[in-house]
């Protein structure tokens, strides 16, 4: 029989609580017991960490004790189980004990040996300014010229041994500060080391968790224990790499997940799992409730405006902080993770075991490969630039969806550069950037264009745009050429928009559901020039200005 508390976590107040067994009482022996990390399950924030080990228990009621975890361990989703049908499970508490110092013993020792090198540095400091104090005297004594009548005098007789003694006297001085000096700098860079590791570990608490578990074994035995419970400062993010052989036209996705996790506790030789799962304190559907409108006062309706402005600027979340340089570590040769899906979520189990510890540093983990035949695609977008940047693309049709995460890309081998991707999702097109084509020069011209006032009666101005692209393509073969353009969108009545004749026509209109936004697609021979042209025209009264606004470009 196994005994497991936490299948519906329940809610512990006071950050403890205690259900007791009916045959548990005062007299219970405890059992201490010290269960190593075995397994830990990270998720994209938090991870589950479960410890377990084998554990002698005598006949008779006891209680079993486990000190020394963590202090962000969430108490409701802890769970205890015994692997025996001679044991049964009575109640549990969870307590946070309030230590005389720092909880981690990392933590600890890093803050010990920034006080010892601190009080290195005093001494160093000390050491120069007893140095520039004899200076001082040794400048006091040689402003004193022999024989003035308001000072002491130096026997002339005895002037050349003073002298002499003042010589060396003031170059052991000058050396002491100069020796003091280096090891102040050298004690500074130590301790600018051990702060950047403490930065690393920290955790800032006086807490920990310890986990008492009533329980009735029947007779002697030697079960395996296990307690398992999440803790927040762990996750991972998806980091992958593309590489691209232009030649083959083929793209192999490398899939990794780095980690880090700061919860406090080393996870030492540990099976470790990455899952794509989203657990959430609350995952209610969740309820509509009614909707009633009526007329306000426009006085009213002012006044709600202006203070609704007012409430927006004050909440404004301020400015995100520059992301951290992190380090990242790769952890040995890439091996495989063992990956099980379901239509909803994905596993994977990183093979042997490893070491993560609670230093917040950034290690990959090779989670799996995959390799699709592309069209490569040189795209050309004039509003940003003169550039065509070559895309990879093809149809993603396998049934595991490939989340979004970061690329890191490569190009017949070499390094290009890093961009964000969206999700690849079952039967959707996917398109993979791989820098820019410095094959595909692209030239745009400004032809003559007409502005001008027009009518008597309906008084209108009239703006024309005529812009010519001249795409070349030097490469040896043919290329699929994309060129992505807008025109204007009329939201008002009297404003008029319209294509003039000699425009080319446009593959595709309203391109990913953007309204005027354009694509023309073709496929330029190889050292010949296509010609886009770009014509179109704007007329609105001439007693009003054009407004224009502007959309986001991402999807």
């Amino acid at each position: 029989m196994t005994g497991i508390f936490g299948r519906r976590p329940r809610r512990l107040v006071g950050g403890a609580a205690l259900v007791a067994a009916a045959a548990s009482g005062a007299t219970a022996a405890d059992l201490p017991a010290t269960l190593p990390v075995d397994r830990v399950t990270v998720y994209r924030e938090g991870a589950e960490v479960t410890r377990a080990g084998a554990l002698e228990i005598p006949a008779g009621n006891h209680r079993l004790v486990l000190r020394g975890l963590p202090a962000g361990i969430d108490a409701r989703t802890l769970r205890v189980a015994v692997e025996s049908p001679l044991v049964r499970l009575g109640g549990i508490e969870v307590v946070r004990i309030n230590e005389g110092r720092f909880a981690s013993e990392a933590e600890r020792e890093l803050r010990r040996r920034i006080e010892e090198t601190g009080d290195r540095r005093q001494a160093a400091q000390d050491e120069v300014a007893t140095a520039q104090l004899q200076l001082k005297l040794l400048d006091s004594l040689a402003a004193n010229p022999a024989g003035s009548p308001t000072k002491a005098t130096v026997d002339g007789a005895n002037l050349g041994a003073v002298l002499a003694t003042m010589s060396s006297s003031a170059v052991a001085a000058h050396r002491r500060v100069r020796e003091a000096n280096l090891q102040l700098r050298a004690i500074d860079r130590e301790l600018e080391k051990q702060k950047a590791d403490l930065a690393k570990i920290a955790t800032q608490s006086r807490q920990s968790t310890e986990i008492r578990t009533a329980l009735e074994a029947g007779s002697a035995s030697t079960p395996t224990v296990s307690v398992s419970y999440t803790v927040a400062d762990a996750g991972w993010t998806w980091v992958y790499e593309a590489r691209l052989d232009t030649r083959k036209k083929h793209v192999t996705l490398a899939r990794q997940g780095q980690v880090q996790q700061g919860s406090g506790e080393d996870w030492s030789n540990v099976e470790l799992t990455l899952t794509t799962a989203l657990p959430a304190g609350d995952v209610a559907t969740p309820e509509v409730g009614s909707l009633f409108v009526s007329l306000e006062e426009p006085t009213l309706a002012r006044d709600r405006l202006r203070a609704d402005a007012v409430r927006n600027v004050a909440l404004a979340p301020p400015a995100a902080p520059a992301p951290a340089v992190e380090e990242v570590v790769v952890t040995g040769a890439r091996k495989q993770a063992r990956e099980s899906a379901t239509e909803y979520l994905a596993d994977y189990r990183i093979p042997g075991r490893l070491t993560l510890p609670a230093d917040r540093q950034a290690r990959l983990y090779a989670l799996g490969d995959d390799g699709f035949d592309v069209e490569l695609v040189a795209r050309v977008v004039p509003q940003a630039g003169r550039a065509a940047h070559l895309e990879a693309a093809f149809r993603y049709a396998r049934d595991v969806p490939i989340e979004r995460g970061e690329l890191q890309l490569y190009r017949d081998g070499a390094y290009v550069g890093a961009a964000e991707t969206n999700a690849f999702l079952p039967g959707g097109d996917v398109r993979m950037p791989f820098g820019v084509d410095e094959r595909v020069r692209v030239a745009v011209h400004e032809e003559q264009a007409q502005s001008a006032e027009r009518g008597l009666v309906s008084k209108q101005t009239l703006k024309e745009t005529r812009q010519r692209y001249d795409i070349t393509n030097f490469h040896p073969m043919p290329i699929s050429i994309e060129v992505v353009d807008r025109v204007p969108v009329s939201k008002h009545a009297d404003v008029r928009v319209e294509i003039l004749k000699g425009a080319t026509e446009p593959t595709r209109r309203d391109l990913n559901g953007k309204a005027g936004v354009w694509l023309w697609k073709f496929d330029a021979p190889p050292q010949q020039t296509v010609a886009i042209r770009h014509y179109y025209s704007v007329q609105y009264p001439r007693d009003r200005r054009l407004a224009t606004t502007q959309e986001d470009g991402a999807d």
